[in-house]
């Protein structure tokens, strides 16, 4: 399991192919190193013709590669609320890839040493406490392990670079604070369509914002 290091922010370390740790380290200095991305692109679920429910939304609105000041890498993702009930928990799938859009194949958790590798991994948060309308942007994120930046680490892997440069992030599930549970219907078909696959570099950059619709109950 992967611990916390504060409340709210999750940490993995990632390294060419090598991710684990949770770290809330500020998020300084990093204008330079952010990896914009912008997209259009929306999970739309099945819309209800029930007078009693009505469409909500979820909306990530980046996923970047940071630096922080040492020149360690990490993943921030930023989320917005469209709904009308706080989000107190959140479960999504995160990917990686390189400069030339290729999939890593990651150790998420390099301080499980009976884990292994793989395309996507999954990542529960608890305490997310996200108002509606709010936008969560935390200073700080995943950490990425770089064994050329983090000599107090134990070396994982061959200790090379780190070589992310995209991340795509999928939600899988969103609990809110009156009880309602919503449950991405398209989750399935991001797996196939994005993890353990090439992706062309200009779908990576423009991605984000991702907008999730979420059939809901009127009171949401």
């Amino acid at each position: 399991m992967i611990g916390y290091h504060k409340v709210m922010l999750c940490m993995a370390v990632l390294f060419a192919s090598v991710l684990s740790g949770c770290s809330s380290k500020g998020d300084e200095n990093i204008s330079d190193a952010a990896v914009a991305m912008t997209s259009n692109e929306t999970i739309q679920s099945e819309q209800s013709t029930d007078n009693t429910e009505q469409t909500k939304s979820v909306i990530h609105e980046s996923v970047d590669i940071l630096y922080y000041d040492d020149g360690a890498p990490y993943i921030q993702d930023v989320l917005t609320n469209d709904a009308d009930s706080t989000i107190m928990e959140t479960e999504y799938c995160m990917l990686a890839y390189d400069h030339n859009g290729l999939p890593l194949e990651l150790y998420w958790n390099f301080l499980d040493t009976s884990a292994e590798r793989s395309y996507d991994f999954v990542v529960r948060t608890e305490d997310v406490n996200l108002l509606p309308g709010q936008t969560k942007n935390n200073r700080g994120g995943w950490s990425l392990y770089d064994g050329e930046k983090m000599s107090d680490w134990p070396q994982i892997g061959n200790g090379e670079k780190n070589q992310a440069a995209y991340s795509l992030f999928c939600l899988k599930e969103v609990v809110f604070e009156n009880g309602s549970v919503w449950s991405n219907p398209e989750y399935d078909h991001f797996l196939q369509t994005y993890a353990g696959r090439q992706i062309d570099v200009d779908t990576l950059q423009n991605y984000y914002p991702y907008t999730y619709h979420l059939k809901m109950e009127e009171d949401l």
